[in-house]
């Protein structure tokens, strides 16, 4: 066998399809083609190796850092087919010339809808996702793989509502925004590259996940307004292989996701981190997300700077295409969004604001409608078609538009996303909402409150201890029995062994979430039928759609009171799953 050197061996070019895992993550049969990490001194086959027993695997876990493994060679991850081989690998189709699908489709009032409707979902789950993993180390797979595929669904239908979505932003929600955000961008690239179902959801989830590292660094750094040490960036940039290493511990979570994690940060020249990779050492997927992740995080305002323009986010990743950026990738990207893309704020030449709705088939300029502030609010105004040579009136003193950063002028983008749907056709986004919290209070205390039997048990499952005392304070006062898991695992037990009438179910737990201890109850013969009240920090009334759409029965957000508990349990008694207590 012909061995080399390792500085020698770490020269060699890398394969299509080669992937860098972690030593614990090899399975026998796998075929070893390079390692990083291993001391110089120690010698490695040049033409690989591949993994025929336990001690084998143990040697590489004992010397190296990373592996790099040959798909093509490996016995037990050889794909099906060409795409699902792509996918595996991190490594994405070719680039079209054209990307148009965004200049295709038009924003009207009903998509708006549905797509608030399906990034409502999505975004529950990217919260749930986000906290799952600052608390636990761990992701519901089940959950981020049906939101992936939602949002796949209706991407091709919803694209420019999705990305005009893509722009609401808050400072203190950005953790689970940003990788929303560069979700949803990810999925609309993908359609618009023509690229299959397959490929398109491993990119998406890929983007959706790719930062949750970031929750396992210091919020005290994070939230710094000035620069950062040495020290404290050396810290946050651990959070690519904190990411990777808990990322790859949860099973059904593809090894191209967990490498994306590990990679975003890695640029062509070489100079990013973990690895100091160099452009053919960084799998395809994870140059795409670092391009899209960059530019959501220069849309955003963040603690130590403000937000920038579309323009100004786009000229950046254009200067640094081919350094910090792949060169292709960058200006496909740019093809993909234009010039002004879907919720983009602007001033017109004549001072006037005005926000993009959409770019027709052929155009670069977008069509607009004009922002009004009336009293201390904003209205949405008329609608202009910048392309249109006509409305040259706007720039005859020689002004351009100019690109704002989004909330600008103080105008707030979900703020506008509620009023859009009514300036279109005369709908509003959420008004079907719930009556106020304060009004259904005042008309609760002017009539009996009406409870299920003295007796009737009630299940409790939150892994908070507060919640948990909180609610068995309340309801052991009204005369329910009521017992207490404070897991999901512990709760699908109890449901069963105790068959309760009502089961108050957390979202986000240690070991799975409450979406998949619901599914657990919903295929089960004997808890079935057991009505079901979620509890989140999260108390929208989407929500609330989603979760009765998944098979809950109710909802009360987080803080809650007694108002909201006893009214809950009163609503499942006038829906006919619960019993209504006799008059004493």
């Amino acid at each position: 066998m012909n061995i080399v050197s390792w500085d020698k061996f770490r020269r060699q070019q890398h394969g299509e399809y080669q992937l860098t895992i972690l030593p614990s993550e090899l399975r026998l049969g796998d075929f070893v083609a390079n390692v990083q990490g291993l001391d110089e001194s120690t010698t490695f086959p040049a033409k690989g190796m591949r993994i025929d027993s336990f001690r084998d695997k143990a040697w590489f876990q004992d010397n190296c850092r990373q592996v790099v493994i040959d798909l093509e060679r490996c016995q037990n991850r050889r794909a099906e087919d060409s795409e699902a081989t792509l996918s595996a690998a991190g490594a994405l189709p070719p680039m079209p010339k054209e990307f148009d699908a965004l200049r295709e489709h038009e924003i009207g009032a009903r998509g708006m809808i549905e797509a608030w409707q399906v990034y409502r979902r999505v975004s529950l789950v990217a919260q749930s996702q986000i906290l799952s993993f600052h608390r636990h180390g761990n992701v519901d797979v089940s959950d981020a793989y049906d939101a992936v595929e939602e949002l796949d669904d209706v991407i091709s239908e919803h694209l420019p509502e999705l990305l005009w979505l893509a722009r609401i932003k808050e400072t203190s929600r950005y953790p689970f925004q940003h990788g929303l955000n560069t979700a949803l961008y990810a999925a609309g690239f993908s359609l618009a590259a023509g690229w299959e179902s397959k490929v398109r959801r491993a990119v998406t989830l890929s983007a959706l996940v790719h930062d949750l590292g970031m929750m396992r660094v210091s919020l005290q750094v994070i939230r710094k307004n000035g620069p950062l040490t040495a020290a404290e960036r050396d810290h946050v940039k651990l959070h690519t292989r904190l990411g990777h290493e808990l990322l790859a511990q949860n099973d059904g979570l593809p090894d191209a996701v967990a490498s994306v994690a590990l990679c975003h940060h890695e640029q062509p020249n070489g100079r990013g981190y973990p690895d100091g990779l160099t452009e053919t050492g960084i799998p395809d997927m994870a140059r795409l997300v670092s391009i899209i992740s960059a530019y959501d995080a220069m849309m955003s305002d963040r603690f130590h700077r403000a937000a920038m323009s579309h323009q100004q986010a786009m000229g950046e990743l254009w200067k640094l295409r081919g350094q910090q950026f792949d060169k292709e990738m960058v200006e496909a990207f740019s093809m993909f969004l234009g010039w002004a893309p879907p919720g983009t704020l602007m001033r017109l030449g004549d001072d006037r604001l005005a926000v993009a709705l959409h770019t027709r088939a052929g155009q670069t300029r977008p069509v607009v409608r004009l922002l009004h502030r009336r009293g201390g609010g904003i209205e949405i105004g008329v609608e202009l078609d910048l392309a249109d040579s006509t409305t040259d009136e706007v720039s005859k003193n020689g002004k351009r538009e100019t690109l704002l950063a989004d909330g600008s002028h103080g105008i707030k983008h979900r703020d506008l996303t509620r009023l859009l749907p009514k300036a279109l056709v005369g709908i509003n986004v959420g008004e079907a909402d719930e009556s106020t919290p304060a009004q259904a209070r005042r008309e609760r205390r002017n009539r009996p409150r009406i409870d299920a039997p003295k007796g009737t048990r009630i299940l409790v499952v939150d892994d908070a201890l507060t919640i948990r005392e909180t609610l068995r304070h309340m309801l052991t006062q009204t005369g329910y029995k009521v017992s207490v898991a404070q897991n999901g695992e512990d709760g699908l037990i109890k449901a069963e062994s105790e068959q309760p009438h009502v089961i108050f179910l957390d979202i986000v737990m240690p070991d799975i979430s409450g979406f998949k201890a619901l599914r657990r109850l919903r295929s089960n013969k004997a808890t079935k039928d057991i009505p079901v009240i979620m509890i989140s920090g999260n108390s929208g009334a989407i929500e609330k759609f989603f979760l009765q759409r998944v098979g809950a029965d109710d909802f009360i957000g987080k803080p809650f009171g007694r108002f909201e508990v006893f009214s809950a349990i009163e609503r499942l008694i006038r829906s006919g799953a619960l019993v209504q207590r006799a008059a004493d």
